[in-house]
């Protein structure tokens, strides 16, 4: 009772996030007693966590909060261990598909970095989980316990009621603007210099930042907007579109133009994969009055929002040429350097570790350029590798491996969600970032657990055909 009244109250004063903390904590901790016994139910906490913990971040000042997702995965591991003990009935064998092994030469290779002679051992121990254990451990869990086709779609439901509370957020510091923790983390380091800008604000919601919201209302607005023409039930199909269109519609409030990639890359890759000639010419001429509106007209100028997005179709953009200049300058140092400077030392963030060197004064302002200046060219071609063989390998199970009209329609829509997030991480370092990290590790995971699916669909399909005989 008196929990609630504090949640009343909070909520009347308009400390909306400290009421929605005091809402959930009974249930969290309802959640973990649970999942002592039943893992799963901590693996659906752990996805909670890992979407919320930064907004959260803001507004309770504990250092090193980002531990709590450390505590999750090794409770669940321990929970695990202890219900395969009792119970033995934890498959630890699932864990082992193509995603988690390739995802376990990436962390050998990164483990080895340690032993790189320019590597500090605080910045690779900073950096080691989101690039690599945190990816891993995500594929190995969800291939344990995320074995039914239901596991998918209660993922993507969540997904999708997160994505509306995000742009709920947002639209909240458009509209009653900034709130005192918000102002706070503005006024820390250049975040206000990156978010307050003369052409207009970016938003950054519950995220790390504009560019890592941004992309990820792309991302939602790809999955989810697709997901809506494969879903039967109504209720469902109108909620995955709405969090389709609300995901595109926060991708362009949030000022990030490198978040345009999500969507232009996701629905390349989908024409591709729909085999129809209707949609792939669709979609080339949508591309091409896309690319004629933002880079040939100006159409719009006067919106704050357009004139952002049409800046990024400009290749003499100041910001750019930066980077530009920036990537060669970090060649010209990295060509002597086949394994990279270190896990953990690139980026201004990195001057903690050591300020004097020139990976750590200059912005990587690129995922691919992170992995490429910590591990070298050896280290982003192995990355890229596994990345792209990850897509590879969805694309020939939707196109000619998945039987199931849905499941086919659910596993598209993901991959052209990861692809999407693959090409806007070229121009944002976020793919390592809450929620990006543990969000594409799980979506890649479902891809290789779709067989599986597959067949358990099909196995309900024929159960049905057969009980539908017999009553005839």
């Amino acid at each position: 009772m008196a929990g609630i009244i504090a949640m009343t109250v909070l909520f009347i004063k308009q400390e909306l996030v400290f009421g929605l903390l005091v809402a959930i904590i009974p249930f969290s901790l309802l959640v973990l007693m649970i999942s002592v016994n039943q893992p799963y139910w901590a693996m659906m906490l752990l996805f909670a966590e890992n979407y919320f913990i930064m907004g959260i971040g803001r507004y309770v000042t504990i250092s090193g909060l980002g531990v709590l997702t450390d505590v999750l995965f090794g409770f669940i591991l321990l929970s695990s261990l202890l219900r395969s003990v009792t119970n033995r009935d934890i498959e630890w064998k699932a864990a082992l598909n193509g995603a988690s092994l390739l995802f376990l030469i990436w962390f050998i290779f990164c483990l080895m970095e340690i032993i790189n002679p320019t590597a500090i051992t605080a910045a690779w121990a900073s950096s080691f989980r989101s690039l690599t254990l945190y990816p891993l451990l995500t594929i190995a869990l969800a291939s344990i316990f995320f074995r039914q086709f239901r596991d998918m779609k209660r993922i993507l439901i969540l997904w999708s009621l997160f994505t509306l509370v995000a742009v709920i957020k947002m639209q909240m510091q458009k509209t009653m603007g900034f709130d005192w923790a918000e102002i706070r983390w503005l006024h820390q380091g250049d975040n206000m210099k990156t978010h307050i800008l003369g052409s207009g604000t970016r938003y950054f919601s519950i995220f790390t930042d504009a560019g890592n919201y941004g992309s990820n209302m792309g991302c939602a607005g790809v999955i989810f907007t697709l997901c809506a023409f494969f879903t039967e039930k109504k209720w469902l199909k109108l909620l995955f579109f709405a969090t389709g269109l609300i995901g595109i519609y926060g991708l362009f409030v949030s000022g990030t133009r490198g978040a345009l990639a999500v969507p232009i890359a996701g629905f390349i890759l989908y024409t591709f994969l729909s085999k129809q000639f209707k949609i792939i010419m669709t979609m080339v001429i949508f591309l091409i009055a896309v690319f004629v509106f933002f880079n040939y007209t100006t159409i719009g100028q006067g919106n704050q929002y357009i004139r952002r997005m049409r800046s990024a179709f400009n290749k003499d953009e100041p910001s750019l040429v930066i980077r530009f200049d920036n990537q060669k300058r970090l060649a010209q140092y990295i060509k002597t350097r086949p394994f990279g400077e270190g896990i953990g030392l690139s980026g201004v963030a990195a001057k903690r570790f050591d300020a004097e060197r020139l990976t750590t004064n200059i912005p990587n302002d690129s995922w691919y350029v992170k992995v490429w200046v910590e591990t070298g060219i050896v280290g982003l071609l192995l990355y890229l590798g596994i990345q792209l063989s990850i897509i590879g390998y969805g694309v020939w199970l939707v196109l000619s491996k998945l039987k199931d009209r849905t499941l086919r329609g659910y596993v598209s829509a993901i991959l052209c969600g990861i692809f999407g997030m693959m090409a806007s991480s070229y121009g944002n370092a976020i793919w390592g970032q809450y929620p990006t990290c543990i969000l594409m590790s799980l979506s890649q995971a479902f891809v290789f657990l779709s067989p599986l699916y597959d067949k358990e669909l099909e196995h309900l399909t024929l159960q049905h055909n057969g009980s539908v005989s017999l009553q005839s």
